[in-house]
C-alpha cells in the first residue's frame, strides 16, 4: 500500500501565539537548538521557506497592522489568532526532492483555505519531511478562525480533497483515521511523550500547547515522529508518564498548536 500523507489543522491562540508559532517554525527558539531531541541541528540549514524571507518578528508586526486596518485593535482573549496546517511526507522521503510536493501543498492552501497566508516553512530536520502553513483567518475584516476550522467533518472533507488534488499524484494514500480504544490511545500517547523526553520542545514556551494537542489526537504526532503504532510491552523510562503529562516546561500555558 502506498505510504500515507499527513494533514493536520490546528488553532493558534493567545496574544503571542502567532509569534511563538513563527519562532518555532523558523527554528529561532533557543530552547529548541540543542543537540538532543528530535530536531537534528545539522540538518536545520536544509529547512526552507516557500513564502518569503521575513523574520518571525516582521511577519508578526505585519499581522498586527492587518488587524488594526480591519478595525481589530484588541482581539478577544480566546480569539483564534491563526490556523496552522501541517503537511507531511513519509519518513523515507528525505532522499527525494521535496519541493514539488510542498509547492503543490502551498498552492492548495491558497485555493482552499480563506484568510491571509503568513508563512509556509518546510522542515527537513526531523524524522519526516513536513511543512507548516500559518494562516491569519481574516476574511472581510473579520476574524473567522472557528468558522474556517469547522468540526471533524470539515477536517475529513479537507483530507479527502487534499488527497484528490495533491497527494495521490505523489503515490500517497489517503490517511485513514483510526478508531482507537482508550488503552490504545494512551499507549501511543505514552510512546510519543517518551520519545520527546529529551527533546528541547519540552522546555519551550509552546510545550503546554503541544502536550494538549498530543493528548487530544496522538496519531498524527506518532506518524510525524516515525513511531510504530502497535502495542507491545515496554518498561517505564526515566520520567514517569504522569510526570511528563503534568510538566509545564518553562513557559506560560498558552493555546496554540
Amino acid at each position: 500500500m502506498a505510504a500515507s500523507h499527513l494533514l493536520r489543522l490546528g488553532k493558534v491562540k493567545g496574544k503571542n501565539g502567532i509569534l511563538n508559532a513563527l519562532k518555532h517554525n523558523k527554528r529561532i527558539l533557543q530552547a529548541e537548538r540543542g543537540t538532543s531531541g528530535n530536531i537534528d541541528p545539522f540538518r536545520t540549514p536544509f529547512n526552507y521557506s516557500l513564502t518569503n524571507t521575513d523574520t518571525a518578528e516582521q511577519i508578526d508586526r505585519h499581522t498586527k497592522v492587518l488587524l488594526v486596518q480591519a478595525g481589530i485593535d484588541k482581539p478577544r482573549i480566546n480569539q483564534v489568532m491563526a490556523l496552522e496546517i501541517i503537511f507531511s511526507l513519509p519518513v523515507d522521503r528525505h532522499e527525494q526532492d521535496t519541493q514539488p510536493f510542498f509547492k503543490d501543498c502551498l498552492e492548495w492552501v491558497k485555493q482552499q483555505i480563506p484568510g491571509v497566508l503568513l508563512s509556509f516553512d518546510v522542515h527537513l530536520d526531523e524524522s519526516a519531511p513536513h511543512a507548516h502553513a500559518l494562516i491569519l483567518p481574516l476574511v472581510n475584516n473579520k476574524m473567522q478562525g472557528n468558522q474556517i476550522m469547522g468540526g471533524k467533518g470539515n477536517l475529513l472533507r479537507l483530507i479527502n480533497q487534499f488527497h484528490l488534488d495533491v497527494a495521490r499524484y505523489y503515490g500517497l494514500s489517503r490517511n485513514e483515521t483510526k478508531r482507537l480504544t482508550s488503552n490504545d490511545k494512551e499507549f501511543i500517547e505514552k510512546q510519543i511523550l517518551l520519545k520527546l523526553n529529551t527533546d528541547p520542545v519540552m522546555k519551550s514556551i509552546i510545550w503546554p500547547c503541544v502536550r494538549d494537542a498530543i493528548h487530544n489526537d496522538p496519531l498524527p504526532y506518532a506518524q510525524l515522529l516515525g513511531i510504530e503504532q502497535t502495542r507491545q510491552s515496554t518498561k517505564e523510562k526515566r520520567r514517569s508518564f504522569l510526570a511528563i503529562m503534568t510538566s509545564k516546561g518553562k513557559g506560560k500555558e498558552t493555546n496554540a498548536i
